[in-house]
């Protein structure tokens, strides 16, 4: 019996990979972006393709509903979400978790539920069915690097998604919880939007003074922010906020929530973006069925 599981495991490390299922790959719709992959790469989306099912409700692998279900909208999305990810060097496995993951965050009890209407004017049109809920630390590098392509991501479709914004801290960080307290000010003196990216702009600027400054560039009250973070006015409304992010799954920054559903993907592309606003849009008519 002592020899059973080290035998067992030594046959199972020494057996072959298991075999690429064989795709005609010019069947497979140029949208899904075969053609950036690397052969190894390739192998990898043929095993997720042989093994993944197409969520639009059909009887397929998602290769027979690409293949076969030619009016299916869906399939092609899917497919390019995975061949992206393949792209980033992730293997089948860690590829179909992901899948699975993020098809699970559409179900309605999954969701989180956030107060939009207490975060007031979005960024975008107020109207948009679709909302980005940002979770983020001004002083985060990633933060940084996130904010403009999601700000550019929203107006280049208006009136489809809009972005609304939390401030949260992370340990840490010397001048995360004065920024997160100062932008809270901001946003009761309705300057959200501007002292946001002010903030943004100069991340090494976030003390006290510079904060002081930046408010009466705006034409407000510094001394009055100045008295507010000295009270500690908005300390809070920064930890509620940090409870409800934790509560929905925040452990990190940057993080979004689209309508209550957290984003698990790692890929902050335009082309993620763009499938993720398509998916939530297709998913609020009709699900995955055309």
């Amino acid at each position: 019996m002592t020899l059973a599981l080290p035998l067992a495991l030594s046959l199972l490390l020494s057996a072959p990979p298991a075999r690429v299922p064989a795709v005609d790959w010019s069947k497979i719709p140029d949208t899904v972006g075969v053609s950036a992959l690397t052969p190894p790469q390739k192998d990898v989306l043929a095993r997720v393709l042989a093994d993944e099912v197409c969520y639009c409700g059909c009887p397929h692998t998602l290769l027979g509903c690409l293949t076969e279900h030619k009016d299916c909208s869906h399939a092609p999305r899917m497919a390019a979400l995975a061949a992206r990810l393949a792209g980033m060097g992730l293997s089948s496995n860690e590829i179909l978790k992901t899948l699975t993951e993020y098809y699970a965050s559409f179900d309605r009890q999954k969701r989180a539920r956030f107060d939009i209407g207490a975060l007031g004017k979005p960024l975008g049109e107020p109207k948009a069915q679709v909302t980005f809920l940002e979770f983020a630390d001004f002083e985060c590098p990633f933060c940084q690097q996130l904010r403009p392509k999601l700000e550019a991501f929203v107006k280049r479709y208006p009136g489809r998604v809009k972005l609304v914004f939390r401030p949260f801290p992370i340990p840490g960080h010397p001048h995360a919880e004065t920024a997160a307290e100062a932008v809270e000010w901001a946003r009761d003196q309705g300057i959200f939007w501007p002292f946001h990216d002010g903030m943004f702009d100069n991340p090494k600027l976030l003390d006290t003074d510079s904060l002081v400054a930046l408010a009466d560039r705006l034409g407000k009250d510094g001394e009055n922010l100045r008295q507010a973070l000295a009270d500690r006015k908005y300390r809070d409304r920064v930890q509620s906020g940090l409870v409800e992010g934790r509560r929905a799954g925040v452990v990190g920054t940057p993080t979004i929530f689209i309508n209550g559903r957290r984003h698990v993907i790692p890929d902050y592309s335009d082309t993620v973006l763009e499938f993720i606003l398509e998916d939530e849009e297709q998913w609020m008519k009709s699900g995955w069925k055309d």
